[in-house]
């Protein structure tokens, strides 16, 4: 009876607490953060539930809350409300009555152990705190520390009091803090009514920084209670990065101006000033122009909340109370400033030399060992190349015919036209303009000029490898990175299958991965914790920055794709040297690569500019078929990239790589992390894509295991150093070592380079010996050249089938098939990724094909003759039978659907690499429809230009040209715009923009390319500015930081 007394008094005397969770009622954890809600034993709790996402009731929702928590009170609000809103709605006259001692406000990210509540309640009332927050676990591994609260500097910045993913050891226990974590903070109820709650301008990331300022300042204490556990069931919702840079600023002065006063406030508005220029420079200089807009405007977004502002500083002033405690003594004021001004702390604190390393020469041929294989080498790849140099490349994959004229190229860049998909705007790579021009330059054949174009991607490669392990070692350390390289078999399986993407991200990255070592200035690529090595240069960090940035920058202009790799090889070396055990150098690295994103965002507006109003990133990768689990494990380690050879030895590369880590010391072991953080973050980009895990279109097989083969050149390159170096000592374990490994290591190259040298027997790598044009040509009529009259313009195609067999670029149209539409036979220009968008040509004919393979329609032809279509092909293989090895069956209901259709015409006996239908229905391009009884009359056309067509009418009536975007052209005659009669219009057509014109009456139809012209004068101004910058940094003498 007496024990019972006691429980009913120590009940009553219980605090009650209101937990507030703020949850959106889609979420699917959402069931078990109420479990973890209702198992607290703290037993005076009261339950007031927020829901966002949905103002109608759910009852679904409803019923689960109820189940699980009886005692609970719904509130549902739109989505738009932000955070400190809702949590400050228990301020509510309704809710203001209520006799609770703490608020517990809550996010839907966290699942409360079942003592969390009365532990955090009983910290606050031992020690007397205003806010106490629990340990914040991840949820994946309870292990790890996800948030443990934070410290604020001197310019109130949060800084974190752990690192997420560090390991629990009770090493953060310590009580106080500056600010708790922000998805689960206790509040005592009294503080929060005088504070009167959140301030509303401030959301995430620091609203909880800026109550527990507020509430310090009023002489509230923020203590961790460090046994109250919490776990985040998923990754805390954060802005992304340009939303924090835009918002930090902003509220970082808010909080100075609202927790600071008199002489105290004129400081804080002083400090905030350098503050804010160095935030603008900073943001400039480094492309951060959203944390430079973010500084700009602090002041400004500021005084246009001053009135909230001023109320708030008033309630503060009401509850003041002497704050003795000295911010300024806590670790984390070092860097503040800093770390004001970019939003983060330095990336370590080793010695920075003022210096950087850059490229200072060419590749030269040098005797000894190096020089043997650079001559051995370049042998092996002429006389496997020799047909190629000679012949010319085969017609296949993206390996297609050049225009006539070649400057065709630069003209559709600059004009951003192309004739694929019924015309659209999307253009191909920067790339291809200089391409044109240096073609249109040089004399000779273009298209042999073009096949050693493509040739010279593998020597340049090998090239660039050389450069890249110059700095480690003596001739013998580049020779086996050369061969190491040479042996990898992705450029003969991407020359054997047409695709031009791999082939030019192995010739570049080598480049690239060797100026980013540079940037980071560690020996020997540079005079941090050692010597430079052979071929290196210190020159400024702005230098290597630009020249990062021009090699980036080049690489994106051949494919955005380039990207990818370019972040591999950064994330390796970054991560590898944080492995290595030093921060040497790291800063720097960042530093580099950032100021040379911006230089390639900056040479490459125009499709920066596209990206930021619509176009899907996703669109800059073509659609590449990759089944799951296509290339397991073995496939993954053999680099199996394709059928060129026996590559079941390839593996034995890796062999030779290891032992960078087995036998390095020093430098070398430095140097062999870094490299082999490179190999294993590849295979590992390999490994998601081969399991389906890929974000959005997966790129090509050869494209992500560049990185991986550049990362075994330079293991290797480092292991034959450390053998060479490392196992000097006369000792005979070491003696055996190296002979044992200088043993292994060569039959391990051996095994690898042989399947390369039986491949150059064939003298073109094993690609086909005929081509897919062939075969057409005895169909497909011949595409006019500029200037010829034709009739009805140029016919188009449509072809289907796996998307890299087919000989131009596809979109995807079912699963594992592709569609691609071109004018005539393809070129090079239709070999790029593209949006649809708005095409109306592209949607119509694809959903024609549809209609027709669902049996809806048996008049295909009809549907897309009149854009111009006259034959469609089903292609199931790269080259025609018996010339290729690789084939795509098609499934057969597409030829089925295509044979029922009345106005389509199978041609027989060509070959069974294709399956061509002629449309019976084809209708001109470019034609008149008669007044007088609504025919189509083809038109008398020549393409004077790439944007101008000459336009003779055979007939009175309305003249139209079935080229999209339709709106881009406009119409001349006599030397004076045609007014354009819109679909619908009277003496018009009812589906499609057209023009009045009379029989025997010649039209000048041109492209607007306006807008596509001015923003490539600005382009082009921009890398001729961005080039004499390079050049005069590059020559300064004088050495100084960024």
């Amino acid at each position: 009876m007496e024990k019972n007394e006691k429980e009913n008094q120590s009940s009553v005397l219980e605090p009650i607490v209101k937990a507030v969770l703020v949850a959106d009622e889609r979420n699917l954890w959402l069931e078990e953060v109420l479990n973890g809600l209702a198992a607290q034993d703290h037993k005076k709790i009261e339950f007031l539930l927020l829901l966002t996402g949905n103002e109608k009731t759910n009852s679904d929702i409803d019923d689960l809350i109820k189940r699980i928590i009886p005692a609970s009170k719904i509130i549902r609000t739109a989505k738009t409300t932000n955070y400190p809103q809702l949590a400050n709605v228990v301020l509510q006259d309704e809710l203001a009555a209520s006799r609770e001692n703490f608020f517990l406000f809550l996010k839907d990210d966290l699942i409360l152990d079942a003592t969390c509540v009365r532990r955090m309640v009983e910290l606050a009332v031992e020690s007397n705190a205003g806010i106490v927050g629990p340990k914040v676990l991840d949820g994946e591994n309870p292990s790890h520390l996800e948030d443990m609260g934070s410290v604020l500097d001197n310019y109130y910045s949060p800084v974190g009091r752990s690192e997420k993913g560090e390991n629990d050891q009770g090493q953060h226990d310590g009580k106080e803090i500056s600010a708790a974590p922000e998805s689960a903070m206790l509040i005592r109820a009294d503080l929060f009514r005088a504070i009167e709650g959140y301030d509303t301008e401030i959301n995430s990331p620091d609203n909880n920084v800026e109550i527990c300022l507020r509430s310090d300042l009023v002489g509230a204490k923020i203590v961790l209670a460090s046994n109250s556990v919490a776990t985040r069931v998923k990754a805390q919702t954060q802005l992304i990065k340009k939303n924090i840079d835009v918002l930090r600023p902003r509220h970082r002065l808010r909080m100075a101006l609202v927790g600071n006063f008199g002489a105290s406030l004129i400081r804080s508005i002083f400090e905030s000033i350098p503050i804010m220029i160095t935030g603008v420079a900073y943001g400039l200089v480094t492309g951060r122009f959203s944390l430079t807009w973010g500084h700009l405007s602090s002041a400004w977004w500021n005084l246009k909340r001053l009135k909230s502002l001023n109320s708030m500083r008033g309630r503060i002033r009401e509850n003041h109370a002497v704050d003795t405690r000295n911010r300024g003594s806590l670790e984390s004021q070092q860097h503040s400033f800093r770390r004001a001004v970019i939003g983060r702390a330095p990336s370590g604190t080793g010695p920075e030399a003022l210096t950087r390393i850059r490229f200072h020469q060419l590749w030269a041929a040098l005797l000894g060992p190096g020089g043997i294989a650079l001559l051995v080498a370049g042998v092996i790849l002429g006389f496997g190349s020799r047909h190629l140099l000679s012949e010319g490349l085969p017609v296949i994959g993206r390996f297609q015919l050049l225009p006539t004229d070649p400057l065709d190229l630069f003209r559709s860049w600059w004009y951003g036209w192309r004739s694929t998909a019924t015309g659209i705007e999307t253009v191909g790579p920067d790339g291809l303009s200089a391409l044109g021009v240096l073609l249109a330059i040089l004399p000779g054949d273009d298209q042999l000029l073009w096949s050693w174009m493509v040739v010279a991607a593998i020597p340049i490669g090998a090239i660039g490898v050389w450069r890249l392990v110059r700095p480690i070692g003596g001739g013998r350390s580049r020779a086996v990175a050369f061969l190491v390289y040479l042996s990898i078999p992705l450029p003969y399986d991407a020359l054997k299958e047409g695709r031009l993407t791999p082939l030019a991200i192995y010739a570049l990255l080598p480049w690239l991965a060797k100026q980013m070592a540079v940037s980071q200035g560690v020996s020997p690529y540079g005079s941090i914790g050692g010597q430079p090595g052979p071929g290196i240069k210190e020159r400024t960090q702005l230098t290597d920055g630009l020249l990062t940035g021009l090699l980036l920058a080049l690489g994106i202009a051949f494919d955005p794709v380039f990207l990818i790799p370019a972040v591999t090889i950064f994330a390796g070396l970054f991560v590898g040297s944080l492995l290595s055990g030093t921060t040497s150098g790291i800063s720097r690295l960042l530093k580099s690569f950032c100021l040379s994103i911006c230089v390639a965002s900056l040479l490459h507006f125009p499709l920066i500019v596209d990206l930021l109003t619509g176009r899907p990133a996703s669109s800059l990768i073509g659609f590449e078929v990759w089944k799951k689990g296509s290339l397991g494990p073995s496939g993954i380690f053999n680099l199996d990239t394709g059928n060129f050879s026996n590559s079941s030895f390839t593996w034995s590369l890796l062999i030779v790589a290891v032992f960078a880590l087995l036998v390095g010391t020093r430098k070398h072991f430095f140097l062999g992390v870094r490299s082999w953080l490179i190999i294993v973050i590849g295979f590992c980009a390999v490994w998601f894509a081969d399991q389906g895990w890929w974000l959005g279109r997966t790129p090509e097989e050869e494209t992500l295991f560049v990185p991986v083969a550049v990362g075994l050149a330079w293991a290797s390159a480092i292991a034959a150093a450390g053998i060479g170096s490392d196992l000097t000592n006369p000792t005979p374990k070491k003696i055996y070592l190296r002979k044992i490994s200088i043993g292994v290591a060569a039959l391990a190259l051996g095994a690898s380079a042989m399947p390369i040298l039986s491949g150059s027997l064939d003298g073109s790598w094993g690609m086909p010996r005929k081509e897919l044009s062939s075969v057409l040509s005895f169909v497909v009529d011949a595409s006019p050249t500029k200037g010829e009259v034709s009739r009805g313009g140029e016919n188009r195609i449509v072809w289907i089938g796996e998307p890299s067999i087919l000989p131009a670029t596809a979109s995807v149209f079912t699963e594992d098939v592709g569609l691609a539409i071109t004018d005539g036979l393809p070129d090079i220009t239709d070999q790029w990724p593209y949006q649809l968008g708005e095409n109306k040509g592209a949607l119509e004919i694809r959903k024609g094909i549809a209609k027709a393979i669902a049996g809806d329609t048996n008049r295909l032809g009809e549907i897309l003759g009149k854009w111009g279509v006259k034959h469609l092909i089903l292609v199931e293989g790269i080259a025609p039978v018996p010339y290729q090895e690789r084939r795509f069956h098609l499934p057969s209901f597409y030829e089925a659907a295509l044979t029922r259709q009345l106005d389509l015409a199978r041609t027989e006996g060509l070959n069974s690499a294709v399956t061509i239908f002629e449309n019976t229905a084809h209708e001109a391009v470019h034609a008149v429809v008669r007044d007088s009884n609504r025919k189509v009359v083809p038109a008398e056309v020549a393409r004077i230009s790439w944007d101008d067509y000459l336009v003779l009418s055979n007939a009175d009536g309305a003249y139209r040209w079935m080229l999209e975007p339709v709106g881009s052209w406009k119409i001349y005659s006599d030397g004076s715009e045609t007014p354009i009669l819109r679909a619908g219009d009277e003496a018009g057509l009812p589906t499609r923009r057209s023009v009045r014109v009379a029989s025997e009456r010649t039209s000048l139809l041109q492209l607007d390319g306006t807008a596509s012209k001015a923003r490539h004068r600005l382009q082009i101004a921009l890398l001729i500015i961005v080039l004499l910058v390079t050049n005069w940094s590059r020559l300064r003498q004088d050495r100084s930081e960024l």
